[in-house]
């Protein structure tokens, strides 16, 4: 079986080298390619470069880890690639090799129809960082009606590439885009490892900017939404209130456009 690696990093050359020795390990039987997306970094990755089959794309300007992974899959398909699975993951040993064949089983498992996600079970982080993703899954679940609970580590089968790949959005956020498009997924447990070396580049700004990439992908099912919370709230209000007439027609013309919406949303989707 071929796997195909898509690997953005930064600054993780000591991670990122233990990473592949330990994916090694984990898929002995298995042939591999490696695509490593640098995201304009101080290291020169030249450990790296030596390896057989291993792409290694040095990207000009910092452009974060989505456009990064973006990039790489283009890669995969500009040049034509084969293999069976490709398999995104970052690149500081926090996504566990471990995980890799239960993710190939797993889509192996569903007939090559479904591009696995790894959820997390267990985090690491402090009780801080931990409630704020929280928070961010659960606002991402009742403004938008999607549930995000996984990253980036995912497993995809070779017949899904090209159409992820002309999703529009994809380089904004990987996960958000797979959920906004048609294509077909699923998610299984896995915990979550420890840094093989360094600190995490996840700040409290970078998860701030990370959500907001999320939620910008489904603007119009925001406002969506959120005319139908606003209508919803004003009519349990006028039947609270018995407000006069003129304020009762008012808010039934909101009712009524906000459901009228609704409608032409759901024709051009």
């Amino acid at each position: 079986m071929k796997i195909c690696f898509v690997i953005p990093t930064f600054n993780d050359e000591a991670s990122l080298k233990k990473l592949i020795d330990n994916i090694n390990k984990e898929l002995i039987n298995f042939t591999l390619n490696f695509i490593i997306v640098d995201d304009f970094s101080k290291d020169d990755y030249k450990t790296l470069t030596s390896v057989q089959k291993i792409d290694l794309i040095k990207l000009e300007k910092n452009q974060g880890s989505q456009k990064a992974i973006s990039i790489g899959l283009q890669h995969a398909k500009d040049k034509n690639l084969e293999f069976d699975y490709l398999i995104v993951m970052d690149s500081d040993g926090e996504d566990r090799p471990i995980d890799l064949q239960l993710l190939i089983s797993e889509a192996h498992k569903k007939n090559d129809n479904y591009i696995i996600f790894a959820s997390r079970k267990k985090r690491m982080e402090i009780f801080t960082f931990k409630f704020f993703y929280f928070f961010y899954k659960f606002a991402f679940r009742v403004l938008t009606g999607k549930k995000i609970n996984f990253g980036n580590y995912s497993c995809i089968p070779k017949k899904f590439l090209n159409e992820i790949v002309k999703i529009s959005y994809l380089k904004l956020h990987f996960p958000a885009a797979i959920i906004k498009s048609k294509l077909s997924y699923s998610d299984i447990p896995c915990d979550k490892g420890l840094r093989y070396a360094g600190e995490s580049k996840m700040s409290f700004k970078n998860l701030f900017v990370h959500g907001f990439k999320a939620f910008s992908i489904f603007l119009k099912e925001i406002v969506l939404r959120t005319l139908i919370f606003l209508s919803i709230g004003n009519v349990i209000l006028l039947l609270i209130l018995q407000l006069d007439l003129g304020v009762k027609i008012n808010l039934m013309i909101l009712l009524f456009i906000t459901f009228l919406l609704i409608y032409l949303y759901r024709l051009n989707n």
